[in-house]
């Protein structure tokens, strides 16, 4: 009964520390940070459920959805905003991309999820989602385009670079 009771709350313990309950944080801080400017709200949901390049090619030009648009398209590390919470993410981009470049290079494995939760899931999900968008393959090509091209701000935090983006492109308008 005690060992029953024991490995509960370890589990518990685990899982919530791996971002499973309470898990939204990022989210909502993004949202918190996004609330402050409705329009760069509107985009950044735009790109989430339409995709960058749709978006891109829709806005208008000379608009806040257009800036931002083609500053993303333009950035290396733009299709990482899909991922919600990217914009408040803390991790260093080079660690970031080395962590990515691990988890996309393994075949995963039930030994490698639970590594995973171990260390986080943030990895995951931003590859996850570039395997959504574009295949193995190309996510794998995507990656190693990004660690080249990123290296002038691999230890600025991604959040905050994709904060930067966005912000030109509110003062811009």
């Amino acid at each position: 009964m005690k060992f029953k009771c024991l490995l509960s709350t370890t589990t518990l313990l685990l899982l919530g520390g791996c971002g499973y309950f309470g898990g939204d944080e990022k989210q909502q801080l993004e949202q918190a940070w996004l609330a402050q400017d409705p329009q760069l709200q509107q985009v950044v949901e735009q790109i989430r459920s339409r995709g960058l390049d749709v978006v891109a090619q829709s806005a208008a030009a000379g608009t806040v959805s257009a800036c931002v648009a083609e500053k993303l398209s333009q950035d290396p590390l733009g299709k990482l905003v899909s991922v919600e919470g990217a914009l408040v993410e803390s991790a260093k981009v080079a660690e970031l991309l080395g962590d990515l470049q691990k988890v996309m290079e393994q075949e995963v494995s039930f030994d490698q999820v639970a590594s995973l939760l171990q260390k986080g899931a943030d990895a995951a999900a931003y590859a996850k989602s570039l395997i959504e968008q574009q295949g193995v393959e190309q996510a794998m090509q995507s990656l190693k385009q990004m660690a080249l091209a990123s290296e002038q701000f691999a230890q600025q935090d991604l959040g905050a670079h994709f904060q930067q983006l966005l912000l030109e492109c509110k003062s811009a308008n």
